[in-house]
């Protein structure tokens, strides 16, 4: 007979003592993994998050989910005793969702194990798993799936959310690609979601954002061929930013399978920069970078062009995964921004530099497969837009000074643009949970309508859940 850590507990090979309140003890003993609580060796490991920001948070407990019989324990314990639940899959959450100093923290990031099915072209990813380590895994098959850039995020939290990168003009969002998931509900129960077998809740976890409707233990995903990816960047003068962000948005228009960035810098050392990225996954980058030099109709002041494999592009990409502070907010545009917006958020932009300190306005594209996924066949809003803003600012500290300044600038972006701005991303969440809403756009309604049923008891609940 095989002795799991549960059966040695129940058989009273480890003694515990329940505490007053909600008795960890025997959660601890009910699951495979182990349930970190304040004092015990593993804590200050499960508990910390990306940012360094939430080091403070102290959550009563972190149940670290060694299988999804684990997830489904833990869920209905939480029903039992009256706790409510924080899911932490990669702990990149802006704003420290995954975190709660009241709520049960269920970690997956045990949950990682990625497989992929030749005959059908499709990835099975534990709903634990790092973006890094499921390209890693499926690029030894020669494939892999649309999704973002920073390789310690985890799969689950920027599915949930749409879920945007390199590959989209071409593969679509991350949640497009999903075909099903496997999921444990606010019930406890484990079962797998599809087009055919609750398709609400499957619309809603493809864009509705993360932790409010169940625990995905188990994504799968269609799967493209990662070929050879050409890359390109083109820099100019700050004087050329406008001509820049207007060919930029007219050449991203008719871009095919390129999907590129234009950025605005300043740093802090007061300079100013303009940089446009981009990638052509399986070709040369060199026709889509040249189709942006005419439309914006400058000479940069350098470019570089370079084709690799497409896992050496995203390893140079992915970031070291350091322990440290990111501020962002976003804006989405329906339409290509006209002059006076574009001069509006360049002199937001250049206010930043002024003042000595970093900030980027970096608008990304989401023209291109995003765009011709019908409007209601996911949860994600924001079919048809041309653009979206992300503001970002990655400060050197992040003390309570310097990210109220960086927020205050953050805001001011969103009031230059509010004439233009249809709503915000949800996987760029801000510190205002009343922003939230503004994420979800048209599709608000339903999803309130979706959660109110998957979780009536709101045992998932937080200040960012709807």
């Amino acid at each position: 007979m095989l002795l799991t850590r549960r059966s040695l507990l129940a058989a009273g090979a480890l003694i515990t003592v329940a505490p007053a309140g909600p008795d960890w003890g025997a959660l601890d003993a009910s699951l495979d993994g182990p349930v970190e609580r304040p004092g015990t060796t593993g804590y200050d490991a499960a508990r910390r998050l990306y940012d360094p920001r939430f080091d403070g948070v102290r959550p009563p407990a972190v149940a670290r989910c060694a299988h999804a019989g684990d997830v489904a324990e833990a869920i209905r314990f939480a029903g039992r005793e009256g706790v409510t639940i924080v899911t932490r899959g990669g702990g990149h959450s802006y704003v420290g969702a995954s975190t709660s100093t009241s709520a049960l923290v269920l970690d997956v990031r045990r949950l990682a194990a990625v497989s992929w099915d030749a005959a059908t072209r499709t990835a099975t990813i534990g709903g634990g798993a790092r973006l890094i380590d499921v390209y890693d895994r499926l690029a030894a098959r020669g494939v892999s799936i649309p999704s973002g850039s920073c390789g310690t995020v985890g799969v689950s939290g920027i599915t949930s959310g749409g879920g945007i990168g390199m590959a989209s003009a071409a593969y679509g969002l991350t949640c497009d690609a999903v075909t099903a998931a496997r999921l444990v509900g606010a019930d406890g129960r484990e079962r797998t979601v599809d087009a055919a077998r609750e398709p609400d809740l499957f619309w809603a976890l493809r864009g509705g954002g993360g932790g409010q409707f169940g625990v995905v233990t188990q994504w799968r995903m269609r799967t493209f061929a990662a070929a050879a990816t050409g890359q390109f960047t083109l820099s100019y003068r700050w004087a050329d930013a406008a001509a820049v962000a207007a060919g930029w948005q007219a050449a991203i228009t008719r871009a095919g399978g390129a999907w590129s960035t234009c950025q605005f810098v300043a740093e802090a050392d007061r300079s100013l920069g303009v940089r446009v990225n981009g990638f052509v996954i399986g070709d040369t980058a060199t026709a889509a970078a040249e189709a942006i030099e005419r439309a914006v109709g400058r000479e940069p002041l350098s470019v570089k062009l370079s084709r690799r494999s497409y896992l050496d592009v995203i390893h140079d990409r992915a970031g070291a995964g350091d322990h440290r502070t990111e501020l962002v907010g976003s804006d989405v545009f329906a339409r290509p921004l006209p002059a006076t917006a574009v001069e509006a958020m360049l002199a937001v932009v250049e206010e930043r530099a002024r003042a000595g300190r970093p900030g980027v306005a970096k608008l990304k594209q989401l023209t291109g497969a995003p765009a011709r996924i019908r409007p209601d066949a996911t949860a994600f809003p924001w079919r048809g837009a041309h653009t979206m803003m992300q503001w970002l600012v990655m400060p050197a500290a992040g003390d309570a000074a310097t990210v109220r300044d960086a927020y205050a600038w953050i805001d001011r972006g969103h009031r230059a643009l509010s004439a233009w701005s249809s709503g915000r991303y949800v996987n760029y969440l801000e510190p205002d949970p009343a922003q939230l809403t503004r994420g979800h756009g048209a599709n608000l309604a339903r999803l309130r309508r979706v959660r109110a049923a998957a979780d009536p008891r709101r045992l998932f609940r937080g200040p960012y859940t709807l």
